[in-house]
């Protein structure tokens, strides 16, 4: 096509031409060389007859349809692959000073290991990338949108959610995201950047070689530090999109674990006594708004004054009636709401930090509040308040003192002249069990089993005496020899769970396995608020700790271990342990004389119970 074009060229200018010989072979070689450049230069072929200019006397040429059109087809695909043949040149020459560098690797350092004579250049390229910054992201944003259709469609269908794009595998399996590749790309534009200025800088070969290695150098450190930013990056926002979004309650539980995880930590560093300070101290703190006689009551509860289930029971609830009959409802506030929230709830939070509610106090508050949520809104302060004055003086009265009595009457059956019963510790409503006992004409012996540190045994000792009890007294080490002479054995319980395990002072669990395995009957006196829907399998499990210096210390007398704590030594005081139902003979209630596994069954008796009379 190329030549017909050219023999037409040529038949058209001598046709056309009226001067002949060397005049016109002189203006026809002009002719071919402007024609040349232009064709060399990929221009149109129309601009190539406007360009050329001919003498006056010479006619201009015209070219016939075939051959316009094969010089359009050509120009455009001799400028493309001469665009292509520099592109290679190029990258060649790039290539062959790269392979230089890894084949010779003896590049001339100074002291600190970086090329001598390519520092500067290597500053000089640094700055150069920085200010290509703007320019390079128009160009990325430009090559972006001239690509291909079909390579935009397959990135849509690689793109990923966590990562943000586009991803690969690399040879190790590692898949990479898009921001990786980003990363990896501009780290290859910059390498050619720079070895393009390391090429054209001043200097002989050695010193553009040392200037491109530098360049290079440099080139792949930000390179590594945009990878390293990109996978940080990556991986954390993997992690967010795992972790969903937090609602209020799960904040408050973290910073419920994180205070629990600080406490911790306070506590493997601080002595036995600095932490006992410190929580004297906080529930000074947390005393401001507390009414002085919940305050006084918290502190007894600390200090150990008032021990025991039924004692701390009827202490609280005391309490709280003498609290409630002061209360005046605000303007613009309901009673059964506000008496809860602002009155009894921050009490009882203070109480249960000085120490922990016990199942009984816990079965108590429940009836209270049930109680409170029942008022109706139309009814007069005074009203309510000597309502619920009125059934905290039932409970204590039908649950606790009643109870007693009642438990009392049942026990007396199972007492026979010239009994020998072991009771363990002290207990008010064992106490009461014997003494109706006594009173009722029975005839019996007791044996109490001391169990330290709190020596509560004596206390029972002391009042069995008083009351004309014949009793001995050991020392639950020497509880095996005395079961030969044993009859029966009552226990007395803090609580009772809904599988039949009791709760109680630490030691009962002994003295029962040691019952049980000389065949001596075990009768366990408990009322029914005592009861409970939870679950204890082991002792461990939420149980209170007294001060250690209970342990080592006896009377009057000075310590038994001097500063046990130098030497390493940590001490231990449990206050209770759980019996399992196995070891349990008979439970004696106000209902009765009822078998362990019937507990789940009284307390469903129960919740129907307070609904009825909540009806009424």
């Amino acid at each position: 096509m190329a030549q017909s074009g050219k023999a037409n060229m040529k038949q058209m200018a001598s046709k056309k031409s009226p001067e002949g010989g060397g005049g016109g072979g002189k203006k026809k070689n002009k002719q071919k060389k402007s024609s040349s450049e232009h064709l060399g230069d990929g221009a149109p072929s129309t601009a190539l007859a406007s360009s050329n200019k001919v003498p006056e006397a010479a006619t201009p040429v015209k070219l016939n349809e075939g051959a316009k059109a094969s010089v359009d087809k050509k120009i455009p695909q001799i400028a493309l692959n001469e665009t292509k043949d520099k592109s290679k040149q190029q990258s060649v020459e790039v290539s062959d000073i790269v392979s230089g560098i890894e084949k010779l690797n003896v590049l001339p350092k100074n002291a600190s290991g970086a090329p001598a004579s390519g520092e500067k250049v290597k500053e000089d390229a640094q700055n150069k990338a920085e200010a290509d910054k703007p320019d390079k992201a128009k160009k990325e944003t430009k090559e972006e949108n001239t690509k291909l259709p079909d390579v935009a469609g397959k990135k849509k269908e690689n793109k990923k959610e966590v990562g943000g794009g586009e991803s690969a595998v690399a040879p190790s399996g590692e898949t990479k995201s898009k921001s990786q590749l980003r990363a990896e790309r501009r780290a290859t534009q910059e390498a050619q950047r720079a070895a393009k200025e390391a090429k054209k800088s001043e200097g002989g070969p050695s010193a553009s070689v040392n200037s491109f290695a530098s360049a290079t150098k440099s080139v792949a450190a930000s390179a590594a530090k945009s990878l390293a930013t990109t996978k940080v990056v990556v991986a954390s926002s993997e992690k967010l999109k795992a972790v969903p979004v937090q609602s209020s309650s799960d904040k408050q539980k973290l910073e419920d674990t994180s205070k629990k995880v600080v406490a911790k930590k306070v506590a493997d560093t601080e002595t036995e006594e600095q932490m006992w300070s410190r929580m004297e101290k906080e529930i000074m703190g947390k005393s401001l708004k507390i009414d002085n006689r919940v305050l006084n009551l918290g502190f007894q509860y600390f200090y150990h004054k008032i021990v025991g289930a039924n004692a701390r029971c009827l202490a609280m609830l005391i309490t709280f009636r003498e609290v409630i009959g002061g209360y005046k409802t605000p303007e613009e506030k309901d009673l059964s709401r506000d008496l809860e929230k602002s009155l009894l709830n921050p009490c009882i939070k203070y109480l249960n930090y000085c120490r922990p509610i016990s199942i009984s106090m816990g079965n108590a508050i429940k009836y209270l509040k049930y109680h409170i949520s029942k008022i109706p809104s139309n009814m007069e302060d005074e009203a309510a308040i000597s309502k619920l004055q009125k059934l905290i003086d039932e409970f204590i009265t039908e649950k606790i003192i009643g109870a007693s009595k009642t438990i009392a009457e049942y026990s007396k059956a199972k007492i026979n002249n010239n009994d020998v019963i072991l009771i363990y510790a002290g207990s008010s409503l064992i106490a009461r069990v014997l003494k109706d006992a006594h009173k009722a004409g029975k005839k019996f012996r007791v044996i109490v089993v001391e169990g330290r540190p709190r020596t509560e045994g004596k206390t029972m000792l002391r009042f069995l005496v008083r009351c004309g009890i014949p009793c001995s007294y050991i020392y639950i080490g020497s509880a095996v020899y005395a079961m030969s002479e044993v009859t029966k054995v009552f226990l007395g319980a803090a609580a009772m769970f809904a599988t039949g395990d009791m709760y109680s002072r630490s030691g009962n669990s002994m003295i029962a396995a040691l019952a049980r395995a000389n065949n001596i009957p075990v009768l366990v006196c408990c009322e029914t608020y005592k009861f409970s829907d939870k679950v204890q399998l082991h002792t461990g499990d939420s149980n209170l700790h007294a001060r250690s210096h209970d342990l080592i210390s006896v009377g009057q007398r000075p310590q038994m271990l001097g500063n046990y704590e130098e030497l390493g030594l940590r001490l231990l005081n449990i206050m209770y342990d759980v019996t399992g139902s196995k070891y349990i003979t008979c439970l004696i209630t106000e209902q009765g004389l009822i078998l362990p596994a019937t507990i789940p069954a009284i307390l469903r008796r129960h919740e129907d119970l307070l609904e009825e009379t909540s009806g009424k």
